[in-house]
């Protein structure tokens, strides 16, 4: 075997790679840190991933990014953790505008809509 040998490999012409579609991302972040939303309501939201730094009764401000095929928006708000089981966790909004409470319900009809699509395939 020769010190070149390597450059007489044959490389097969294959096409490019398409790239990765972008995938949808739905997170509330609070102190730098995103958890993924399992439900969001004008009433509060549920989301997983929690690592334990809230607890119940506590006041955080929150960051909101929706991001998938029944909307796009992002907001920020304060809200109250209610709920914490294992690694998801709940938190009701302190105070919501009324144009954040409508961007919310119109994303809420968007989904159903969409869940009703998929349940009729």
């Amino acid at each position: 075997m020769g010190l070149f040998d390597f450059l007489k490999v044959a490389v097969s012409d294959k096409k490019p790679a398409k790239p990765a579609a972008r995938m949808p991302v739905s997170v509330i972040q609070c102190d730098g840190k995103s958890f993924p939303i399992l439900s969001l309501t004008t009433k509060g939201f549920v989301a997983r991933g929690f690592d334990g730094s809230l607890v119940v009764g506590q006041n955080a401000k929150v960051s909101v990014r929706v991001d998938d095929p029944a909307g796009k928006f992002t907001f920020n708000a304060t809200v109250s953790v209610v709920e914490i089981k294992g690694d998801t966790f709940g938190a009701t909004w302190t105070i919501l505008p009324t144009e954040i409470d409508a961007v919310i319900r119109q994303y809420a009809q968007h989904r159903k809509r969409q869940d009703g699509n998929k349940g009729a395939r």
